[in-house]
């Protein structure tokens, strides 16, 4: 990838993600698997808010109730069996797609499911079968959710990749979608033009994509 691809992607950024106007130039949860959890969970069919309202709301309530460090599953985990109590913490009682059950019921199911899988900090995640399943086999849960939680995590998946790749092959007007090291070297090149890290660029990406992909869908 030459230089002029890299100045067509960011003028493609400009037009479509702008950074002054996108809420989503971040890393996502880092080292964070609480609140990819919750961010997976509570970021469908909702508003994603400010630090104040909608799923970044709920995410500062839990972590004010916490008071340490997200990266321990086994605290939404806990609440398997007695949702209320999550409940309460967490102010928000909005139901899952298909209306199984509250969100954050759905939340302590998976948490456990993870953890009695040995998944109980972001350093345990991978994207493999088992965890996979343990995620979207939650009434409510699916695919989606499971690539919210990944990609917050900076776990990539072949639907992630393939996600940002459809942003690459839009902003370059390429015959045929970049290789996933193509995709990698323009990636690194167009985030340091921009100051940011590369999970930040692909973060920001993929949040555009997964936003266009539900317009599409909702039309």
């Amino acid at each position: 990838m030459s230089t002029a691809h890299v100045r067509a992607l960011l003028d493609h950024v400009t037009a479509e993600l702008p950074r002054e106007s996108w809420p989503h130039w971040t890393e996502g949860w880092p080292q964070e698997i609480e609140a990819a959890l919750l961010d997976a969970a509570f970021s469908a069919r909702a508003t994603y808010g400010t630090p104040t309202s909608g799923v970044r709301a709920v995410i500062t309530r839990w972590r004010d109730h916490r008071a340490a460090p997200l990266d321990d599953l086994t605290a939404l985990a806990a609440h398997a069996d007695e949702p209320e109590g999550l409940l309460a913490v967490l102010n928000n009682r909005q139901r899952v797609p298909g209306n199984y059950t509250t969100k954050a019921e759905a939340v302590a199911s998976a948490a456990r499911a993870l953890a009695e899988l040995g998944c109980t900090t972001s350093a345990d995640l991978r994207d493999d079968d088992a965890q996979r399943s343990a995620v979207v086999a939650v009434p409510g849960f699916g695919a989606a959710t499971w690539e919210c939680f990944a990609m917050q995590l900076g776990v990539p998946t072949p639907a992630s990749r393939a996600v940002v790749c459809d942003f690459l092959g839009e902003a370059l007007d390429l015959e045929s979608p970049a290789t996933a090291t193509q995709a990698d070297d323009l990636i690194a090149a167009t985030a340091a033009r921009l100051e940011i890290t590369p999970a930040t660029f692909t973060h920001a990406v993929w949040r555009h994509q997964r936003a266009q992909r539900r317009v599409a869908g909702a039309r």
